[in-house]
């Protein structure tokens, strides 16, 4: 019996996902593809202000400066990579699997009159096209739920210099049932299985998977962070986004989105934990 034909790769699967909801994500939440960061339940700051500040708290762990060179996985349109190296002084390489993006980020960058230290790049955070110990520090705003960790994570390793950085941001599942089973996991995209109609989530881990994750990966860790109670504004406010922006996103592109509204309303946001964590390469 013949086999089936093999499906397109996960990089392209992501890229296909993200050139359409990328949009979507834009009209409804702005430039930064991540959550937000709030300071407490009295703090008002606007979705700008709040994602912002979550670049900011990873920047602050990269520990670079002017001469630092910085790797972006998965960097969106570019506005983490570009707000990365105007507040450290760092270059940054920015990659995604979504050629869409890589063009819009490199205008965001010509535009600010950061071409020359800041550019953008197709790749996959799974089998990076750059050679070992290439950057000072690695930079991941929730990416790494997009592929399978222990693959992200070793070849992350790889490209750091020794003693460079890796600091990121993921999601885990608060519930127990969902621990090994993604699928259990509510999410802001649906709890469908991920296929080639829904690729937004690879894996979960838990938190206390990620000492051992970090470890294996020939890291060591230095912070391992529970922010959840920061981000949990992130999803009544995007799906209030969605709401507000549905019928221009449907006239524009002639898809509906009620099916990521319903999947959205049926979330428990507080299902979805945050963390951030930071490790060096010895």
């Amino acid at each position: 019996m013949n086999s089936p034909p093999a499906g397109p790769p996960a990089s392209d699967l992501m890229a296909d996902y993200y050139r359409l909801l990328g949009e979507l994500l834009q009209m409804a939440w702005g430039d930064n593809f991540h959550l937000g960061y709030w300071e407490g339940p009295d703090d008002t700051s606007s979705v700008q202000e709040a994602t912002d500040r979550l670049t900011d708290v990873l920047a602050a762990r990269l520990r670079v400066g002017p001469d630092s060179r910085v790797l972006d996985v998965g960097c969106g349109i570019g506005s983490p990579a570009l707000r990365v190296a105007a507040t450290t002084g760092a270059g940054v390489l920015g990659i995604t699997t979504t050629p869409e993006h890589v063009e819009q980020a490199a205008e965001r960058a010509r535009e600010q009159g950061m071409a020359d230290r800041v550019t953008f790049q197709q790749a996959d955070g799974m089998d990076m096209p750059f050679e070992s110990g290439s950057f000072d520090a690695v930079l991941a705003l929730e990416s790494i739920m997009h592929m399978e960790r222990p693959t992200a994570l070793r070849e992350m390793a790889r490209v750091l210099a020794p003693g460079g950085r890796l600091v990121l941001t993921d999601v885990f599942p608060l519930a127990e049932e969902a621990s090994d089973n993604p699928q259990a996991f509510g999410t802001l995209f649906g709890d469908a299985p991920v296929s080639e109609q829904n690729p937004g989530m690879a894996s979960l881990a838990r938190f206390e998977d990620w000492p051992d994750l970090v470890s294996a990966a020939g890291l060591r860790l230095d912070e391992l962070t529970d922010i959840t109670e920061n981000v949990q504004n992130t999803f009544p406010r995007m799906l209030d986004g969605f709401i507000d922006r549905r019928r221009e996103f449907e006239r524009r592109h002639g898809v509906s989105v009620e099916q990521v509204l319903d999947h959205t309303r049926q979330a428990n946001p507080v299902a979805a934990g945050c963390l951030v964590m930071a490790a060096h390469k010895p």
